[in-house]
């Protein structure tokens, strides 16, 4: 009976310190984090999201609802003696501003944030991630190209020239160049994924899939011009859900000219395109 006793004791004790060291694990309110590139952090807020973004590349945010996660993508290219930023505005308007470090293991995995440690926008300052959506894409105009993809006809060019990944966003730069001295009117910019099967000449043709097509829509738009002068130029910045089409699609953007015009163009975009390293 003692024997028992005492091995209870042991495991009240055991589960004592878990619980402790889970307690550990857990960090409030503070202006540093640890992250590392083996597990996920979590950082925990009272209000949703509204903004985020990380100083690297080298480190990979995402968010949902009031929760972000990030972690350490590329430790290779990576000084882990160094610091990065993360700036988080809320819808309420608390506005942090948060130091990232490396670390291999960190005791602290989930870090809580209350309204009242953040800094409190003014009232109308709370669409601030509006302006600095503005200023990003600025900064996403003049990135230097990773991609062309071009198509040329009715000296109309029409050419995909960057692909950016932002947290949980695609972006695609689009650049429009009218040679011609007549104005190029835009009717519309579609970007649609497309399912397209092999044909093959022993099947038959009533047993064939029809092409399917998806539109995907543009959660935002920089710079949505209508019009494009004679012999000059205009840049677009289309932003999405993160997605990646399979081996089997393709998605075409599709360029057209308003009613008083034929012009068109259309860029195929395959899988390939969309994964080499990007920056």
């Amino acid at each position: 009976m003692n024997h028992l006793k005492h091995l209870s004791k042991i495991v009240c004790l055991l589960f004592v310190v878990h619980v402790a060291n889970s307690q550990d694990r857990i960090t409030n309110n503070t202006s540093i984090i640890k992250v590392s590139d083996k597990m996920t952090t979590h950082l925990i807020f009272e209000n949703e999201i509204e903004y985020i973004d990380i100083g690297t590349r080298e480190f990979s945010v995402d968010k949902l609802k009031n929760i972000v996660k990030i972690k350490c993508t590329d430790l290779q290219n990576w000084n882990t003696h160094e610091k990065t930023n993360l700036t988080i505005v809320t819808k309420s308007g608390d506005y942090y501003s948060i130091w990232v470090y490396y670390e291999n293991n960190p005791e602290v995995k989930t870090y809580w944030y209350k309204s009242k440690y953040g800094n409190k926008l003014k009232k109308f300052d709370v669409l601030d991630a509006k302006k600095l959506a503005v200023k990003r894409c600025q900064e996403l105009f003049s990135k230097n190209s990773n991609i062309r993809k071009k198509h040329s006809t009715y000296h109309m060019n029409y050419e995909v020239n960057g692909i950016f990944y932002e947290n949980d966003k695609i972006i695609f730069r689009l650049k429009i160049e009218n040679l011609s001295r007549i104005k190029f009117s835009t009717d519309s910019i579609r970007f649609l994924l497309t399912t397209k099967k092999k044909f093959n000449i022993l099947k038959s043709l009533k047993k064939l899939e029809p092409i399917q097509y998806v539109e995907k829509k543009a959660d935002f738009v920089c710079n949505d011009a209508k019009e494009i002068n004679g012999k000059s130029s205009h840049t677009y910045l289309f932003g999405f859900n993160r997605f990646v089409p399979t081996k089997d699609e393709v998605l075409e953007v599709r360029i057209s000219e308003n009613n008083y015009g034929g012009r068109r163009g259309v860029i195929p975009l395959k899988i390939k395109d969309f994964l080499f390293k990007r920056h």
